[in-house]
């Protein structure tokens, strides 16, 4: 049994262009704005999510890490801010490197740099 779905109704009707004057366009605006503040309180903070692709002049750059890479890993600088969220910086093959990085990132953060050992 097949079924014909309508289109949504975000979708035009017809192919006419509809064109509208300033104050058509301001009202516009604004009920799109106010619509994604809503959207925007009913969905609560948003978690920050690291980029695992960069672009940088026209060229995709993808991260990744090998499995090997990862297992030599022993310490991870986390960045404290002074409204109390930790954002994770990155992670350190042993303690002094560790102890470098922080040492250079209070330099240029007034937070507090964090430095936690990974489980085995």
């Amino acid at each position: 049994m097949n079924t014909k779905r309508k289109p949504a109704s975000r979708y035009a009707k017809s192919s006419e262009i509809n064109r509208t004057n300033a104050v058509e366009t301001a009202a516009k605006l604004t009920q799109l704005t106010e619509r994604a503040r809503r959207t925007g309180a009913a969905q609560g903070p948003l978690a920050p999510v690291e980029a695992l692709m960069t672009i940088e002049t026209d060229s995709w750059i993808w991260q990744t890490v090998d499995r090997e890479v990862l297992d030599m890993l022993s310490h991870r600088l986390v960045l404290q801010t002074e409204d109390g969220r930790r954002r994770e910086l990155f992670m350190t093959k042993d303690l002094d490197s560790a102890m470098d990085a922080a040492s250079r990132i209070v330099e240029f953060n007034n937070g507090v740099v964090l430095i936690e050992t990974l489980d085995p």
